[in-house]
């Protein structure tokens, strides 16, 4: 039996399973990220997904033989130092690993866990794993300063930029500026902008208009996403060279909300810098719940073999537990 988790900045899935790959229960509470949450935050929502997931199975959690935490903030060893009293109180029995969530996504729309995949959600993160064993991943710190760009906000903020460059006069007139007013309920571009100034209109969630309006040719919606694909097609190429991938077949997975309405533009964006370096190289987008992952690698980590079916019909009771159709 195994228990996998994949715990972020906005929810927390525990999946409990046996090594066929049938579900024996599921559990879901809020945000785990520790960065986000703080330390007893992350804590209650793990023990509360995992109560959950237990509630449902026959088990109890020292029947656990192998536990992994897909886990939202694991970005330096130091964050193991952190975590790893929070997984203690679990009392789970059996081994546990902790890892950067980005890993757990690409061992759900993977094989066999090599390959490399872009998480662009709330944040963006590009990490990698050859048949080696050897991994990659970038510093998924979001924002400027760290240069990751391509998640979600990151899209957003491009469309507020593109409303204002046609406001002043130095971009092209856009349709996005209509767009967002509807969006917010602002009666017009001037009185967008004055509430994005002063605060009392956030920047609303929009990339999936400028993705739309990308394909259906605005000049600056397809711009920016051009960019992001570009940005993210890129990262996924440094991987790929750093793991040494460019003459082996394998997945490129694309996880995250940025791409539940994936585009032609932004695939061929994301898609060109990968090919011209790994011609074998496929993109895929993830359909599975992350804790797909989590639970395949804890079947692997007590020495089983995950094959097609087992991976498949997890998937599958997973997916269904968690709303998502595959």
């Amino acid at each position: 039996m195994v228990v996998g988790v994949d715990g972020g900045g906005s929810k927390t899935h525990c999946a409990v399973c046996d090594t066929s790959g049938e579900l024996l229960g599921f559990g879901r509470s809020g945000a785990s990220n520790w960065e986000t949450v703080g330390l007893e935050g992350s804590r209650a929502a793990l023990a509360g997904a995992l109560d959950a997931a237990l509630g449902h199975a026959p088990i109890s959690a020292k029947q656990i033989e192998a536990a992994v935490f897909g886990l939202g903030g694991v970005d330096w060893p130091s964050d193991l130092g952190r975590l790893e009293p929070i997984i203690e109180t679990l009392q789970l029995g059996g081994q546990h690993l902790i890892l950067n969530d980005a890993f757990i996504a690409l061992r759900a729309g993977t094989d066999d866990a090599a390959g490399v995949v872009i998480v662009a959600g709330s944040g963006t993160t590009v990490a990698g794993r050859n048949r080696h064993g050897e991994t990659y991943r970038t510093l998924g710190q979001g924002g400027p300063r760290f240069d990751d760009f391509g998640s979600a906000p990151d899209v957003a903020e491009r469309a507020v930029q593109a409303v204002a460059r046609a406001f002043t006069g130095r971009g092209p007139e856009t349709v996005l500026s209509a767009r967002l007013c509807d969006l917010t309920g602002a009666a017009s571009v001037a009185a967008l902008l004055e509430g994005l100034t002063r605060d009392s209109i956030a920047v609303p969630e929009t990339a999936a208009i400028v993705l739309a309006e990308a394909e259906a040719g605005d000049v600056a919606a397809r711009e920016i996403v051009l960019d992001a694909g570009r940005a993210l097609g890129g990262s996924a190429a440094v991987a790929i060279g750093r793991l040494n991938l460019e003459a082996e077949t394998f997945d490129v997975v694309l996880a995250g909300g940025l791409f539940r309405g994936l585009t032609e533009t932004l695939w061929s964006a994301i898609y060109e810098p990968v090919r011209s370096l790994a011609p074998g190289a496929t993109l895929v987008r993830l359909e599975a719940p992350p804790v797909v992952g989590a639970c395949l690698l804890g079947i692997e980590q007590i020495g089983e073999i995950v094959d097609p079916e087992t991976a498949h019909r997890l998937a599958e009771a997973c997916s269904a537990e968690a709303g998502i159709s595959i």
